[in-house]
């Protein structure tokens, strides 16, 4: 089983120790000469009736006699200028409120708000410094008109002016442009409530947002600060702590919900990951029993083998004595027939020989039949084999020569002696002699052997 405390640790460590940068407390710092500022260029149709413009500014250097916070550079004219000594506070181009007699001053090093509203519907300019109402203009009628919607946005320079008149060279601090006009009671509430007063309540209206300056391209020197304790009052401070100290607060609590998420999901994962092994064991057990039975199956194979081996001879075996049954079972059906036509002889059959068949019937030839029936008397006993039929069948009596051969008369013999069913007697014997003397001749035939003895 996997531990969860080192996940757990390292999860801690990440949501709990968050790297992050804080814009609420960031100002910029610009440089002396014409060649330090920001430039970018930005939507302004949500301002074209209205508007009102709040920043925090710090004087730095006192040398320079115009110096130009911001200037909105539209359709080839300064529809909007800033500066940081009330000499110029231009909206649609108007200079109602510009004066080289300056109508505010605030010391150098030291931050000061400054916010300037304009409403197409009443044409009316006004310029706050410190939440407080300092001047009021009115356009004049020819600049009765909506606000140019595409240009550009200057910091710390006029758009078509390289001198080091026009160059702020100090520092600022949450530049923000409003949608609407602001009342005097809300713009007195910033600038009251300190550098680090938050804007939520405006959130609807503040379009152009200070966290989207920062984080546009610079040239020159332009570098970041951090607002200090001395730079705002404590309370301010102290609000803005209480501010980060709630929205941390919200953070642990979400990080604590999405902690005891994963908690949860780890020990999901953790009993799916027990499971698994679970799992794995009983396909390892399994496996080992495949293998055990594909052992035993490879054996049995190797028996099977040999047994269609043993078949396969046996049947070899099997295939001859078929082959031998079948010529003992052609034979046996050749016997058969012979025996199925010799059973249809009967005793009249021998009228169909030559000596009777289509003769007419003789005394001589019934005496004849007779003395051929006689000779019988001598084989009585005698198992009538193939080999006495054929004797009489080729040897008829009416022949009565020496044309049988001698050969033939042994092998008679022979016959009957192999006849176990025969009793062979001297007196057989002399009978047989007899009738082949009588009936084929007292001597063999010339020419053939008589050495064989019979006894």
């Amino acid at each position: 089983m996997i531990s969860l405390v080192p996940v757990l640790l390292i999860l801690t460590f990440s949501v709990f120790c968050p790297v992050k940068s804080d814009d609420t407390l960031t100002a910029l710092r610009f440089g002396t000469t014409s060649s330090d500022y920001i430039r970018f260029n930005f939507d302004m149709s949500p301002f074209r009736s209205s508007l009102t413009i709040c920043t925090w500014v710090k004087r730095v250097s006192t040398a320079n006699s115009n110096p130009i916070i911001f200037n909105y550079w539209a359709n080839s004219v300064h529809e909007i200028l800033m500066s940081a000594i009330g000499t110029y506070n231009r909206v649609v181009t108007d200079d109602v409120l510009d004066s080289s007699n300056q109508y505010f001053t605030t010391p150098a090093n030291n931050w000061f708000h400054y916010c300037l509203t304009w409403a197409r519907s009443t044409n009316m300019i006004q310029i706050f410094v410190d939440g407080q109402l300092v001047r009021t203009g009115q356009t004049s009628s020819y600049n009765w008109r909506d606000l140019h919607s595409s240009g550009e946005l200057w910091f710390n320079r006029l758009q078509n002016s390289v001198s080091s008149q026009y160059v702020f060279g100090g520092e600022l601090y949450m530049f923000n442009i409003f949608s609407v006009v602001l009342s005097p009671e809300s713009i007195k509430k910033i600038a009251k409530g300190g550098l680090c007063f938050p804007l939520d309540e405006f959130s609807d209206s503040r379009v152009l947002k200070w966290e989207d300056i920062l984080t546009k391209s610079r040239t020159g020197r332009v570098t970041e600060i951090r607002v200090t304790n001395t730079d705002s009052d404590a309370g301010c401070l102290l609000k803005q702590n209480q501010k980060e100290l709630n929205r941390t607060k919200v953070e642990l609590e979400d990080v604590n919900k999405r902690l005891d998420g994963t908690v949860e999901k780890l020990e999901t994962a953790n009993r799916k990951l027990n499971q698994t092994e679970h799992g794995l064991d009983t396909a390892k057990r399994n496996l080992s029993t495949i293998v055990e039975e594909l052992a035993t199956a490879k054996r049995n194979l190797s028996t099977t083998v040999e047994e269609l081996t043993t078949a396969k001879r046996n049947l070899s075996r099997t295939q001859e004595d078929l082959g031998t049954c079948s010529t003992t079972l052609t034979d046996t059906k050749e016997e058969l027939a012979e025996s199925r036509r010799y059973s249809n002889i009967t005793k009249w059959d021998i009228l169909y020989t030559s000596p009777y068949h289509n003769k007419i019937l003789t005394q001589e030839l019934i005496e004849r039949l007779k003395s051929n029936w006689d000779v019988l008397s001598t084989f009585v006993g005698v198992n009538m084999t193939d080999t006495i039929v054929e004797h009489f069948r080729k040897h008829d009596v009416e022949k009565g020569d020496c044309d049988l051969e001698i050969s033939d008369i042994f092998d008679m013999i022979d016959e009957l002696v192999e006849d176990k069913t025969v009793k062979i007697s001297r007196v057989f014997i002399r009978g047989l002699i007899r009738h082949f003397r009588e009936n084929h001749g007292n001597q063999p035939c010339e020419g053939q052997e008589t050495d064989r003895e019979i006894s």
